[in-house]
């Protein structure tokens, strides 16, 4: 909006100097976005219908200066609620309020011109005479916020009714090239015949007035915001008065509105007026109050305000204020700021403004002392040190999903472990109408999305919880499992000049296990697969482990299946997934302890042992340590080699058995007939399996 700094002085005292008076709208909440000596480009408030004025914004300097507002002069009107003349009818309750006056020209009068001094609010807005009745509703637009409209009333047939639209209407709005169809319950002002203007938008060519025009059915209504927001944005409209309208205009304006067009008319263009102005409508001032505790509001506002000065202050900005108790003040809400001023920080925010926010007391909020970081929130902490470290990110899924995850996890059959869910009552939406029971779903869909956006080696973590169906939990619904959860594909170490790329694989997974079981001083172990754990039937059969902690099972990592792969869609990828149960994850760990390592060496011997591949190297593994004495200390695999016997694939495997001998008290003989016991132990237990020892 563009205003004239003369304009506004007459409406309010301004501090010498347009920076200054720049300044001093910036402060109100009137951003000035250009200063052009005297005219000003204003940026004004979304919700403030009431700022789109000469009137409104001197009520906001008015509000913190205190020096007083100046209005126009308006005609007073004699008001009746029904006139033969005029007939009126308001068929609506959108229409707050709707009035009517007729003016018109004495015989062998000629309709004058309004001064220059009285246009230049509409010099200023760059809006262009046009004759005194149009130049008249513009100016009451711009100086009192009441957008008005002029009918010539020799067009109008018969009587005129403020209605909503029905199907099939039209009609020919001003500045347009032809007709166009009203949506059906638009709000228009019609006569028997014909729309005379859409309500709140813009008037009509059949009804408009020309410099012939010697009589003017002179309009001044209030709208429902909603109605006119919605009636411009359909038919693409956009006017002065519907930008008034739409953010909520002044009920109690319509009359002051026609009396500031009226007052123009009859002192600079010759017209009069034909009889009382015609006002209907059903609104009825709600009184809205609100009450205030001054001693909150100086709390809030970190000041010493009197009541009185509470009073005075909410004053000029039109609120009227009982003293209730002393303290406690009761506030009406006037008419103009009904449709923005609800919560007793509204008036907060008034009083801000009056004393001015540069003005009022800076301090911090009071604090106290944080607390320290507990025992889980730091191991919680280095367990994600140690993530980051080997290039992961951090990333947050949705605690639902759709019952489609159902198929791509392959777990559509009511017996697989991952079918029982707790279903959502009412879900708006498809996507969220199961609670998840497991996070391997949304990690593979992350995996899909970075790979389809061009990046081939993401690595993701999440600390999460999965929801397990349990009608004998506390809840009766379900328990909740805190995990934390990874993914990862593509490579896991970038190509170097010295050596190729390393894909991820599910040793890489368990290399960082095992770092976590270091960083938390965490007995963390992997063994074979546990056909028991619900992820085992969605991860490749020969690719994953099961992770224990001190025996019982906590997690698993492995390869993802690769018709889970498929079924999301994913190619040439092969990503590799972590589950760690976090309240195991998180617990205290083993108290470290320095122990100097042994004076003496241990004892060292190797292993060979053929194997079919129906036997995994991880059951040969357990066996040497179910056969093995207490101090065996590793049996750690060493060598694979495969090879043909009898047509059948195998392979070679060589472990490497480190026996403890702290005081030096083993002989070889010990060891070595204790490595024979062993021998025979898998040799007892898988032999007819296929198993034997090479040599």
């Amino acid at each position: 909006m563009k205003i004239s700094i003369d304009v506004l002085r007459r409406y309010t005292a301004l501090p010498d100097g347009a920076q200054a008076i720049q300044d001093l709208l910036d402060d109100v909440g009137i951003e000035v976005k250009r200063n052009d000596g005297d005219r000003l480009t204003v940026e004004l408030l979304a919700n403030r219908g009431d700022h789109r004025c000469y009137a409104g914004i001197a009520r906001e300097v008015h509000g913190r200066t205190g020096k007083g507002i100046h209005l126009p002069d308006t005609a007073p009107l004699q008001r009746v609620d029904h006139s033969d003349i005029i007939p009126l009818r308001v068929e609506t309750e959108r229409c707050l309020a709707y009035s009517l006056t007729l003016l018109a020209l004495p015989e062998d009068v000629t309709a004058g011109v309004l001064p220059e001094d009285v246009l230049a609010p509409l010099d200023a807005a760059e809006i262009h005479s046009i004759t005194a009745a149009v130049d008249a509703t513009n100016l009451s637009n711009y100086e009192f916020g009441q957008p008005t409209h002029a009918f010539d009333a020799d067009k109008v047939n018969g009587e005129v009714v403020v209605r909503l639209s029905t199907p099939g209407e039209d009609c020919w709005p001003l500045f347009s090239d032809s007709r166009v169809a009203l949506p059906v319950g638009t709000l228009v002002i019609a006569d028997q015949e014909k729309i005379l203007a859409i309500a709140g938008v813009i008037g009509c060519e059949d009804s408009k007035t020309t410099e012939a025009t010697r009589r003017i059915l002179l309009e001044s209504a209030t709208f429902d915001p909603v109605t006119v927001r919605k009636a411009h944005r359909a038919l693409n409209i956009h006017t002065d008065s519907a930008a008034r309208f739409e953010r909520g205009a002044d009920p109690e304006a319509p009359l002051v509105g026609a009396g500031r067009v009226v007052y123009l008319l009859e002192q600079h263009a010759g017209w009069q007026r034909m009889g009382p102005t015609v006002l209907r409508g059903g609104w009825v001032d709600p009184a809205n109050h609100l009450t205030v505790d001054v001693g909150a509001v100086n709390a809030f506002l970190q000041t010493d305000l009197s009541s009185a000065e509470v009073s005075e202050r909410l004053s000029r900005y039109g609120f009227q204020t009982t003293d209730r108790d002393g303290e406690m003040l009761m506030v009406k809400v006037p008419p103009h700021r009904l449709w923005d001023v609800a919560f007793r920080a509204d008036l907060y925010e008034e009083l801000a403004k009056s004393i001015g926010y540069n003005d009022t007391p800076i301090a911090l909020p009071p604090t106290e002392i944080g607390a320290r970081m507990s025992a889980e929130e730091r191991r919680q902490e280095r367990v994600e040190e140690v993530l980051l470290a080997n290039g992961f990110y951090e990333v947050i899924t949705d605690g639902f999903y759709g019952r489609d995850m159902r198929e791509l996890l392959n777990a559509d059959d009511e017996a697989h472990p991952l079918y029982p869910h707790v279903n959502t009552l009412n879900s708006l939406e498809r996507g969220y109408s199961l609670l998840k029971n497991n996070a391997l779903g949304h990690l593979v869909e992350a995996i899909d999305k970075n790979i389809r956006a061009r990046y081939p080696s993401p690595k993701m973590y999440e600390w999460t919880r999965v929801f397990i169906p349990d009608p004998t939990a506390e809840n009766e619904v379900c328990r909740e499992r805190r995990v934390l959860t990874a993914i990862a594909s593509g490579a896991a170490r970038a190509r170097t000049w010295a050596e190729p790329a390393r894909p991820i694989d599910p040793f890489f997974l368990k290399g960082i296990v095992e770092e976590l079981a270091v960083e938390l001083a965490l007995p963390l172990t992997i063994h074979r697969a546990d056909a028991r754990d619900p992820l085992f039937f969605c991860l490749h059969p020969n690719r994953q482990a099961s992770i224990r902690l001190r025996g019982q099972r906590v997690g698993i990592l492995g390869e993802v299946h690769p018709a889970i792969v498929e079924n999301f869609r994913i190619k040439r990828a092969r990503p590799c997934y972590l589950e760690i149960d976090q309240d195991a994850l998180l617990e205290a760990g083993d108290v470290r302890v320095y122990t100097p390592p042994p004076v003496h060496q241990p004892i060292v011997r190797s292993l060979a042992f053929a194997l079919p591949f129906t036997i995994s190297a991880g059951d040969i593994q357990d066996a040497i340590f179910d056969a093995g004495p207490s101090w065996l200390d590793n049996a750690n695999i060493v060598d694979e080699f495969r090879f043909e016997e009898d047509g059948q694939p195998m392979r070679a495997i060589t472990y490497e058995l480190s026996y403890a001998n702290t005081r030096g008290d083993r002989s070889a003989d010990e060891v070595n007939a204790l490595t024979e016991e062993i021998v025979a132990a898998i040799h007892a237990r898988y032999g007819e399996q296929g198993v034997a020892q090479r040599t």
